[in-house]
């Protein structure tokens, strides 16, 4: 999203059910950084054209199409996420030592993804210390 000459992620995405005339449609909310006003955009797919619409609305005007399109909601995209803690789309690992009075004792190895979620794959412990 781009407001106040800046461009920043949304905070969360409300994806919608589609209706006659409109698929793909989804709700993305966020606040500017710079002025801290409410942002929402939304955009959906002309069935019968295929063209692609979008629409920015601040302050009162996405406050208002919050409250219009809420009944239409599907799922969202932080409910998915507090959802389904395990880790999932693209997956990477992170390693992170383990400390005993100064010394690294051994090593934890988790999955991660890029929503937040990880989990323990391996605790790997060092004999010799």
């Amino acid at each position: 999203m781009r407001h106040c000459n800046s461009v920043f992620q949304a905070e969360d995405i409300w994806f919608l059910l589609d209706n006659e005339n409109e698929t793909k449609r989804k709700l993305y909310l966020a606040k500017c950084p710079i002025c801290n006003k409410e942002m929402a955009l939304y955009t959906s797919v002309n069935q019968q054209s295929n063209e692609a619409f979008e629409k920015y609305y601040y302050s009162m005007g996405a406050h208002r199409i919050k409250q219009r399109v809420k009944k239409d909601i599907n799922y969202t995209m932080l409910g998915f996420k507090n959802k389904y803690k395990m880790p999932s789309g693209f997956i990477y690992g992170k390693n992170l030592e383990i400390y005993k009075n100064g010394k690294v004792i051994g090593t934890k190895q988790y999955a991660c993804d890029f929503f937040g979620n990880k989990v323990l794959v391996k605790k790997i412990i060092d004999e010799r210390t």
